[in-house]
């Protein structure tokens, strides 16, 4: 039985690159090295990387032309040109990141359930909407490079009642430092108004800026401070900060 495209009803295999095009030409970033679902790390030659989880259809129609929409502004600050953006730019850019979040999501391998739901990924494709219980943030990494992380969470309450799930996914393009945390409550612990999960203890507030949901503060990148190679301000420390708890 073929793959269902994921965001649509189409038989997927159109190999859409993981990365646009585009941003290969902007830079060589080199070799990729390539863990999934905490399989053993290995190193890939060729950095333009491809999926087979969606259609050609919508490979080539909605999300080529997501794609083309962002090219503008993810060069400017993937080549660290300090940029300011607007509410539009700010959407724009929360659908791209969204996008390329649901379709890492659902790479992650055969023994893994994906986090984000058939009707969330249908909607984006549709309306480009962005699912409820989402956050998304951007900052700066002065090492230009290429990446993309996940990290599946578990929202678990001080008496220890697993109430609902989540996903953070930071994606680094060039200099541009993308975060997006996305939550999922049970159905049966809906009625105990679960708030937004408080990340670690950081800087937070200074190395990154909300984009979504868009906020009344304009938002100028990069912030006033930069994530690091290594040290108290990494990357790595910004992949962590969701990790509060115990590993489950």
């Amino acid at each position: 039985m073929p793959n269902q495209c994921l965001f649509c009803d189409q038989q997927a295999g159109s190999r859409e690159h993981l990365w646009g095009a585009w941003i290969h030409r902007r830079k060589d970033f080199g070799p990729l090295r390539i863990s999934i679902g905490g399989s053993p790390e290995k190193i890939i030659n060729n950095p333009e990387q491809k999926i087979s989880t969606v259609c050609g259809i919508c490979n080539n129609g909605w999300m080529s032309d997501l794609e083309a929409q962002n090219i503008s502004l993810i060069g400017c600050l993937m080549q660290d040109i300090a940029t300011p953006l607007d509410a539009s730019q700010q959407s724009s850019l929360a659908v791209w990141t969204m996008k390329t979040a649901m379709v890492l999501d659902s790479v992650k391998g055969r023994t893994k359930s994906l986090f984000y739901e058939r009707s969330e990924c249908v909607k984006m494709r549709e309306n480009h909407t962005i699912p409820d219980r989402t956050r998304i943030w951007i900052g700066r990494s002065s090492l230009s490079s290429l990446g993309a992380y996940g990290t599946d969470l578990a929202i678990v309450l001080p008496d220890t009642l697993r109430v609902g799930v989540g996903c953070a996914t930071t994606i680094i393009v060039g200099h541009l430092a993308v975060q997006v945390l996305a939550t999922h409550v049970f159905s049966e612990h809906e009625d105990k108004n679960i708030g937004d999960i408080p990340p670690k203890p950081g800087r937070w507030d200074e190395m990154l800026l909300p984009i979504w949901p868009i906020g009344s503060r304009p938002v100028t990148w990069p912030p006033a401070v930069t994530f690091t190679n290594s040290g108290e301000r990494s990357i790595a420390k910004l992949m962590d900060r969701w990790r509060i708890g115990k590993a489950v």
